[in-house]
């Protein structure tokens, strides 16, 4: 007879006694802490982090957070980057009000699903300055409209919810967490966003989580979709349209990061089925012919 799948709730309470105090006490070099900037419009991204290169972007069908991993590990194995290598960061798609959003109960989000793996929530209610004076366990919570977090070293633990399969060898990554647009107003298509204003805000919460991964010095980036699904309900074309804007014509952003991924699964857990997949929109709008007009001689 095969083997039951763990529920949820009990992988999110095994996290919780045994392996989030076992990496606090034993994993030194991956000290448990994040920074909030509350107001990302405040971020200037120097000069000297920018370059001539040209942005590189791929699509691919994926758990963001094991493709970052795969990316690091990727990224040391060849002599010609691994002097350079550095931690992928990924990005999750936060609770605004608290950290890790119903992780202990049986909701299959993607935030839920990171936290259970890994110990995202110790991390996202640990202010770097806790020991200098400051008390309170969440002062990161709510995350402002215009905020984020970067969490430098969330240790990863375990497979995702397939699984929940315990990992030899624990991982870690940086993690930027921002909470996107909450189920905002659609047109009757279903397509597009109703109030040009959410879909402002939708798009300053998406600079948000560049200027973060830029000041924080990382030339890569591994995003999902961020935003879309059945517990945001952002349009799925709408967001890849604004990555591609952002991404390829804001002058903010012009030679700021080298690679760009967005690591989205074909079927997430807890996704309703049915329309085009996600990963389908994304890799169309991403599409070199979509990016790089061609002129013709």
């Amino acid at each position: 007879m095969p083997q039951s799948r763990p529920k949820p709730s009990e992988i999110a309470a095994e996290a919780k006694r045994a392996y989030i105090p076992y990496i606090e006490r034993n994993m030194e070099k991956c000290p448990v802490n994040s920074y909030l900037y509350p107001d990302s419009s405040m971020i200037r991204i120097a000069s000297e982090k920018r370059s001539k290169q040209r942005l590189r972007v791929a699509v691919i069908d994926g758990d963001p957070v094991d493709v970052a991993l795969d990316w690091y590990q990727y990224s040391l194995k060849d002599p010609s980057k691994s002097q350079s290598a550095a931690p992928i960061p990924v990005v999750n798609m936060a609770n605004e009000k608290r950290a890790g959003g119903d992780w202990e109960s049986g909701l299959m989000a993607p935030e839920e699903c990171f936290a259970r793996r890994s110990n995202l929530v110790h991390a996202l209610v640990t202010p770097w300055n806790l020991n200098q004076g400051t008390t309170a366990p969440d002062t990161h919570y709510p995350i402002p409209q215009k905020g984020g977090i970067y969490s430098p070293h969330v240790v990863v633990f375990r497979d995702g919810p397939d699984h929940y399969t315990l990992w030899r060898e624990f991982r870690s990554l940086p993690v930027i967490s921002v909470a996107p647009v909450r189920r905002p107003k659609l047109d009757e298509t279903g397509t597009r966003y109703s109030f040009e204003q959410e879909k402002e805000l939708m798009m300053e919460k998406m600079r948000t989580v560049l200027r973060i991964a830029a000041y924080c010095g990382n030339r890569d980036i591994c995003l999902g979709a961020f935003g879309v699904g059945p517990i945001f309900r952002n349009p799925v074309s709408e967001v890849a349209k604004m990555w591609r804007t952002l991404l390829f014509h804001e002058e903010e952003f012009r030679g700021v990061f080298a690679n760009v991924v967005f690591a989205i699964e074909s079927s997430p857990p807890g996704h309703p089925k049915g329309g085009l997949p996600d990963l389908e929109v994304f890799q169309q709008e991403f599409d070199p012919s979509n990016i790089f007009h061609t002129t013709y001689v």
